[in-house]
């Protein structure tokens, strides 16, 4: 319900007055699999997973708010079969899912989320034996549909707003809403991106959606923070941030970075947050050089520090994106 109010809300009508849930047996090979109102789920992922625990992950509302999405994601707005297509399928379900769970249960959510697409990433693509392309241009690479497009989804969503990603979304699935015929391409959705993007972070849209770009970020050891007469600390962040090119022949080289991206102060890790009250500073900070040093006020002790903590960049290790304080 939950996520069919979201996305009437955002992304337009629903094609029907109902929507059907079927459990199938566990012995067929997939998770879910979303029917024009219906969606058929096998019953160890669903019915049988015991999900009574608040604390774990909840692998049911995460399958479900992906399949319910495609209601949209597929049996509203349907893209042309060219390479990019899957973006609009997997890619806008990976970024519906998302943005419903952290709703739902808070950014914490977000930490699991990336960690599993991150590992999805660069797991598929030490196995690929052709050149990886860019997100505009995947060709049937899960590691790309089902793990870097939530990436840069994110990315774009902290970067442009999520009202802006939405009506993006929104505008494509209007338009194209009632064709009969598959017409929509990925270089009609960068270009509606542009519409609703400064000008001067276009190039920043197009690294992420049209070249290959992988990050090392980190905090570093000697990073802390200074309780100060009036009752707020001083957190003083010391950031590693290096940015890399992966070349159609599968040359690695290192490039310039020259971007905003997230900084947290938390007091808990972030895959514990819950709610704003455990968040003391979460904002995007300008990181344009290797080594950089970041300075700010809080009003609690703060216990954990990290750049890019819901992993909106692809980085192997996002382990050392974290430091606790």
């Amino acid at each position: 319900k939950q996520t069919l109010d979201y996305c009437q809300e955002n992304f337009g009508s629903y094609n029907f007055d109902h929507i059907r849930i079927a459990e199938v047996p566990s012995y067929w090979p997939f998770g879910g699999f979303a029917h024009p109102g219906v969606i058929s789920m096998v019953e160890n992922r669903l019915y049988l997973k015991n999900v009574s625990n608040d604390e774990e992950f909840n692998l049911v509302a995460k399958r479900v708010i992906h399949e319910v999405s495609h209601q949209w994601w597929a049996h509203t707005l349907s893209a042309k079969p060219v390479p990019g297509g899957s973006l609009f399928v997997e890619g806008f379900a990976k970024y519906t899912e998302a943005v419903v769970l952290e709703k739902m249960y808070g950014k914490g959510v977000l930490y699991a989320l990336a960690e599993d697409v991150r590992m999805r990433y660069f797991k598929g693509r030490t196995y690929t034996n052709v050149p990886e392309p860019p997100v505009y241009r995947v060709d049937g690479q899960n590691y790309i549909s089902y793990g870097k497009s939530l990436t840069v989804m994110m990315a774009l969503k902290d970067l442009i707003g999520e009202d802006r990603v939405n009506n993006v979304m929104k505008a494509l699935t209007d338009k194209y809403r009632s064709l009969n015929k598959l017409e929509i391409t990925s270089l009609e959705f960068l270009e509606e991106i542009y519409k609703n993007t400064p000008k001067e972070q276009h190039e920043l849209v197009n690294d992420w959606f049209k070249k290959v770009i992988t990050y090392d970020l980190e905090i570093q050891e000697n990073s802390s923070y200074e309780a100060l007469d009036n009752g707020n600390f001083e957190v003083t962040i010391q950031v590693k941030a290096k940015r890399f090119e992966t070349l159609n022949n599968g040359d690695v080289q290192a490039i310039n970075i020259d971007e905003p991206i997230k900084i947290g102060v938390f007091t808990a890790h972030p895959s514990h947050i819950k709610n704003e009250n455990a968040v003391l500073h979460y904002q995007s900070h300008s990181i344009n050089k290797e080594m950089s040093e970041i300075k700010l006020i809080v009003h609690k002790k703060p216990r954990y520090i990290s750049i890019d903590p819901y992993g909106t960049r692809l980085d192997q290790n996002l382990a050392d994106n974290v430091m606790r304080l």
